[in-house]
């Protein structure tokens, strides 16, 4: 029984610090939000956030933060005060509170085995839906859709969403592009893939220093001839690639917060069983 306490005060101590962490950031920014902005188009400008909502981005964020952060708040302080003051109560609330949590956790994981198929289908669709309507080329940075298509292609080293042929059947992006074919000569030319599907050697140029950037591919003729430099593999399963590497470690910090929500839920249901022990007792 005192272990099941110390564990349950020690275990929802954390979890109040961490709630309450959210729930302060979230109001801060809230509160204090026409200083964020600043700072971030400051430090973003070359971006053209001011086509992004920035204002509404971080008021959803804050929002998330606030609700996150009170749900885990409320039901820390739940379990905490349940353990302290051995209150029936609070623990039956905590159980409640932290089984359901279990539940939305499992039923989460079955349905992303079960719908992982589908969801890969539509996520696939969605890409290159949205490359076909938005993608403008790497010279335009004012479409943060496009911008992103780019610093993907550059920082996954891949091209399009399954392969670069996919830029042959788009008609909104800009395909001109010129390079120096020696002496300072430059030759003007169609572009059969984005520059950024090129390989180059000063990546972190882009998109604030775009000259500097393309000046540093490392075959100038890569987007009209698609020369070894390019990046043939497609981009959506270069993420993939990425994410998996790390899904094992999502697994297993997800499966031991489940082992702590369970001995929570087991040395809350002890502190109720000795409170019960104790009353049948009193009668006796």
């Amino acid at each position: 029984m005192g272990c099941s306490k110390c564990y349950l005060i020690v275990f929802n101590t954390i979890f109040l610090l961490f709630g309450g962490g959210c729930l302060a950031g979230g109001i801060f920014i809230l509160l204090d939000k026409s200083e964020i902005l600043v700072l971030t188009r400051s430090a973003t400008s070359s971006l053209n956030v001011d086509d992004v909502v920035t204002p509404s981005l971080l008021e959803s964020a804050a929002y998330v933060f606030i609700g996150l952060g009170g749900f885990v708040f409320i039901t820390a302080l739940m379990g905490f005060c349940g353990a302290c003051c051995e209150n029936n109560k609070c623990l039956i609330i905590y159980i409640v509170i932290v089984v359901t949590i279990l539940l939305g956790q499992g039923t989460a994981v079955v349905l992303s085995i079960v719908y992982k198929n589908e969801f890969e289908t539509y996520a696939r669709d969605n890409l290159k839906a949205l490359q076909q309507s938005r993608y403008k080329g790497p010279y335009d940075t004012s479409d943060i859709i496009s911008l992103a298509f780019d610093v993907v292609h550059i920082y996954f080293q891949c091209c399009g969403v399954d392969s670069g042929s996919e830029y042959a059947s788009i008609s909104n992006w800009n395909t001109t592009y010129a390079y120096d074919s020696g002496g300072g000569n430059y030759v003007l030319g169609n572009a059969t893939i984005p520059a950024t599907c090129c390989e180059f050697s000063n990546t972190g140029a882009f998109p604030s220093d775009l000259t500097g950037f393309l000046n540093s591919m490392v075959n100038t003729t890569c987007p009209i001839t698609q020369a070894d430099s390019y990046y043939s593999k497609g981009c959506y399963e270069s993420i993939k690639d990425r994410f998996s590497q790390y899904f094992n470690i999502v697994i297993g910090v997800g499966a031991g917060i489940g082992g702590l929500e369970l001995l929570g839920i087991i040395a809350a249901c002890c502190l109720l069983k000795k409170e019960k022990d104790e009353k049948e007792d009193d009668k006796i």
